[in-house]
């Protein structure tokens, strides 16, 4: 019989080494939900006005996450839950969360045919040696601008997140950190200024609101003091990675640069998009006598 496994996460902090232990053993298809407390939501949908989303997207329950995975191998069921108990240092600690196992008595889809790739021959490349290129490490990509990462911590206040990013011109992503020094998660520009700009002429906020949703993002910003308040979920490269690691996670999250991490999830470095660009063009160096 398959089995859900479902851990309701305070720790976000555990976020990631957690998702790394568990695809490592050959967990399926992990499910991961933003959660809020239910007792905050039904006090919320007892109230009116914009002060009671405030209140419920500025408490820490709104930065809980619910992993979801569905295992019909006993033995991998137990291995999870034990991967789970090592990496959030056992689940009786206060503010981990909750693990719980649940049989299932149906399933559909688990098992689904995995698509053929496409056949289509690819257009020739600009340059030759681009797909070569591809497989350059991020560390030696990441030397081409050698820039130095802006890391804070998550009770950072965001003006002094403000003053870190201006101090460093050029990297436009923050990197939020624990208390451990591991990543917590990541803050771009365009989410700090948002924070920031909502106090100065909120009206420009306020008139985006047309429903529900809109409302309950309009409340959170409003809640938003720290950096682990705006920041979103951790994305890295780790070393010994490639450059096309590093931009299909740029890519598939919207970022323009990443942090280097170490096997630990403590940042080593950071690349961005203008590195994995000039490491690209950088075979068109030799100049045009080489092929003449």
């Amino acid at each position: 019989m398959a089995q859900l496994v479902m851990i309701i996460l305070d720790d976000l902090q555990r976020l990631p080494a957690l998702l790394e232990a568990w695809q490592t053993i050959g967990v399926p298809g992990v499910t991961i939900l933003q959660s809020v407390g239910a007792h905050r939501t039904r006090t919320w949908l007892s109230s009116v006005g914009l002060g009671a989303l405030a209140r419920l997207f500025g408490s820490d329950e709104v930065r809980r996450r619910t992993l979801l995975a569905v295992i019909e191998d006993d033995a991998l069921v137990d291995q999870a839950v034990a991967e789970a108990e090592r990496v959030v240092g056992g689940f009786e600690r206060a503010d981990s969360g909750l693990l719980l196992v649940l049989p299932v008595t149906r399933v559909k889809g688990l098992r689904k045919a995995q698509p053929q790739p496409p056949q289509a021959t690819l257009p020739p490349a600009v340059c030759p040696e681009w797909m070569i290129r591809r497989d350059t490490s991020v560390e030696e990509a990441a030397a081409v601008l050698d820039l130095e990462p802006t890391i804070v911590s998550g009770d950072t206040p965001l003006d002094q997140v403000s003053q870190a990013m201006l101090a460093h011109p050029n990297v436009h992503v923050a990197c939020v950190v624990g208390e451990d020094g591991q990543l917590a998660g990541l803050l771009r520009l365009r989410a700090l200024v948002d924070a920031l700009f909502f106090h100065i002429i909120p009206e420009e906020f306020l008139s985006e609101i047309v429903d529900l949703e809109d409302a309950m993002d309009f409340a959170g910003k409003s809640g938003m003091r720290t950096a682990a308040d705006a920041m979103q979920d951790p994305v890295w490269v780790k070393r010994g990675e490639t450059v096309k690691d590093a931009f299909k996670r740029m890519h598939e999250n919207g970022l323009t640069g990443l942090p280097v991490v170490d096997e630990q999830y403590r940042i080593v470095g950071y690349i961005n998009l203008l590195e994995l660009m000039a490491v690209c063009y950088s075979c068109n160096s030799a100049g045009p006598e080489e092929s003449v």
